[in-house]
């Protein structure tokens, strides 16, 4: 008896040498970092449900100084960059190194996220990004928002319908955009702004967790893969996933009968399905490519409408401005075109404060594949260890923008934004920044103008206790975001 109560003992002192050596990691690397609890490291608030993990990477930036913090998950140590040089070495400089993201990542648990450019790694990634890229050229962007017409019509016809009432804001933006993206990318008609149950709002709404669903994930996925192992559960919802798929592979397969061409997603999609080279590729990989750009571009778009919105509600001298330069410059190309877009500099500014205040992901994240010296310093990265940029933290920092609780699209001049480029990271940067940058802001800005030049919009009810940022790692602005249209 005696003996095993020893042989405990030594068990669990031997347990805690092992616990607090490695949460003097960062300690002795000579990086500043916040003090871990024992086993559970510094995600107490997390787990208590005081803050998201979004909220905490912030929090953890605000209160440690210096260009960089660690901090631990369990006893995994992680690093948070503050500094945007540091941060553009690491995206930009010397990507290379940091060329893969930190997401749990298995074909055989979750072959749907793990095949997507949001997640695919090493050299598999070299091979799908040039392939997929085409997609998102100038010109093909160009023919794609030349389809919006219909969606501007719908949604009209949508808010036409509910004038007098006061109108949810994420609902308009999750409808709005699941529409332009399936009609101008995929040439699908959603009937998500004509009909209330149509199965493809409630699907594109459900792709990406929600909630406490959300959270869970997120955080798994990028601070716990073990917990995604052991349990075997999928970052997008497999039923809308599974929905989604049937929808495009039909849209496929009638575009291949009908022998028509749009330009446009489906078309390099039938491209890469057809082509004969040897580095052609897979179905599976093609249609993970097709259903994390959907659930990536509605998430984004719906967002940034929403919230964009909500701000331009709020501030009426900006939303008087921006609805003069909508009508000056539709009245002189004479309808709402990609080149009328283009031509609207202030309707630009207002959606890149839009995006600066609401960034739709509130950190990326990285992962040395080999040793890394941050540059004059004597800090080495370790192959393998987990890198955060906190984009909302440093979108939110005074010391890169003035006042930056103010929704002000004075920051963005004509000639050279006022503040340092390096600190503005809406859609990451580098070669693993967002593909789809060009196309995701046309989208916005088509439903932007059309909104703004039907109609006058006002702040409805709208419960100020709430924050407008979500709990999830992606932006999810809270239900009950209400705003008022009059017709013009």
């Amino acid at each position: 008896m005696y003996i095993i109560l020893l042989i405990l003992l030594v068990l669990s002192f031997l347990i805690y040498l092992y616990l607090r050596r490695s949460h003097d990691y960062w300690e002795i690397k000579n990086v500043p970092f916040q003090r871990p609890k024992l086993i559970i490291g510094n995600i107490v608030s997390i787990f208590l449900g005081k803050y998201s993990p979004a909220n905490y990477i912030s929090q953890l930036c605000e209160e440690v100084e210096g260009p960089y913090v660690g901090f631990y998950v369990f006893n995994k140590p992680f690093i948070a960059i503050k500094d945007p040089v540091i941060i553009k070495n690491i995206l930009v400089k010397d990507f290379q190194k940091f060329s893969n993201k930190t997401y749990f990542n298995d074909l055989s648990i979750d072959p749907m996220f793990s095949y997507s450019l949001l997640n695919i790694q090493n050299i598999l990634w070299k091979k799908v990004r040039p392939s997929v890229s085409p997609v998102f050229t100038p010109a093909r962007v160009k023919t794609m928002i030349s389809y919006a017409g219909t969606c501007g019509d719908a949604v009209c016809e949508y808010i036409d319908c509910k004038i007098h009432e006061n109108i949810d804001l994420k609902e308009l933006g999750s409808r709005l955009s699941t529409e332009v993206i399936a009609s101008c990318a995929f040439g699908i008609n959603s009937h998500c702004l004509n009909d209330i149950d149509s199965p493809f709002a409630t699907h594109a709404c459900s792709l990406f967790p929600k909630a406490f669903s959300g959270l869970l994930k997120g955080f798994t996925y990028i601070f716990l893969p073990q917990a995604v192992k052991l349990f075997k559960y999928t970052f997008l919802d497999a039923s809308a996933c599974s929905f989604i798929r049937k929808v495009i592979t039909e849209a496929i397969e009638i575009r291949e009968k009908s022998n028509t061409k749009r330009n446009d997603v489906v078309d390099i999609l039938i491209s890469l399905k057809n082509s004969t080279s040897s580095e052609k590729l897979g179905e599976d990989i093609l249609l993970s490519q097709a259903i994390t750009f959907f659930a990536v571009g509605h998430e984004t778009i719906s967002a940034v409408l929403a919230l964009t919105m909500y701000e331009l509600s709020q501030n009426k001298d900006i939303q008087f401005r921006l609805r003069e330069e909508i009508n000056e410059i539709v009245e002189q190309h004479g309808e709402i075109t990609f080149d009328a877009l283009n031509d609207m500099t202030y309707l630009h500014k207002v959606v890149c404060e839009g995006l600066r205040m609401y960034p739709v992901i509130s950190f990326i994240h990285r992962r040395c594949v080999e040793n890394y010296v941050i540059p004059d310093t004597d800090v080495l990265l370790e192959k393998g260890t987990p890198i955060i940029i906190p984009i909302r933290w440093i979108h939110y920092n005074p010391a890169f923008f003035d006042h930056p609780e103010i929704f002000d699209p004075e920051r963005y001049n004509d000639n050279e934004n006022v503040f340092n480029s390096d600190v503005y990271l809406p859609f990451g940067a580098g070669p693993r920044g967002c593909l789809g940058k060009r196309l995701a802001l046309m989208l916005v800005k088509v439903s932007l103008t059309y909104l703004i030049k039907n109609y006058q919009v006002e702040k409805g009810c709208v419960d100020e206790s709430k924050s407008l940022f979500g709990s999830c790692h992606t932006l999810d602005p809270h239900e009950g975001l209400y705003v008022k249209f009059t017709r013009l």
